[in-house]
């Protein structure tokens, strides 16, 4: 459990650099608290999507370390890298969405980082998982579509 004092989200002098070059973060020191709200505004190529991408580790930093509640998502690696994956939400602008699967498995794409890979390509979800996801469903109004295709 993280400290009161500690940061829910810190960047400690995090660089990414590219395989041609560009520099996409140079030297980022940020930290954010539990229950802060943050906006990171910029023009194209300014780093945004680097930065966001680099915070849940969907790619790696050149230099610097990248804690989550006091964890190093930096170093973590297999199942360390998976749980601290758990606690960080990302709703991508194009939605990702797997278009020859059911709405109901798209939702449940965010449950597999609860389950080994074996049961998650059998789409072997709890009863209760299904459950939420319907839930999850029916409050944006979409309870209808559960078994439509994406």
């Amino acid at each position: 459990m993280a400290a009161t004092n500690q940061p829910m989200i810190q960047l400690k002098n995090v660089s990414k650099i590219y395989d041609n070059g560009t520099v996409g973060l140079k030297d980022i020191n940020l930290n954010i608290d539990k229950g802060e709200f943050v906006v990171v505004v910029g023009l194209s190529g300014a780093g945004k999507s680097t930065l966001l991408r680099s915070i849940n580790r969907l790619q790696d930093i050149s230099k610097g370390d990248i804690l989550i509640d006091g964890k190093s998502i930096t170093s973590a690696k297999g199942k360390d890298l998976r749980e601290i994956r758990r606690d960080i939400g990302m709703i991508f602008q194009s939605f990702n969405l797997v278009k020859r699967s059911s709405v109901l498995r798209n939702v449940l794409t965010g449950r597999v980082a609860y389950y080994p890979t074996w049961k998650t390509t059998f789409n072997l979800f709890t009863k209760e998982d299904k459950q939420k996801a319907y839930e999850a469903l029916q409050r944006v109004d979409l309870a209808d579509k559960v078994y439509t295709r994406a």
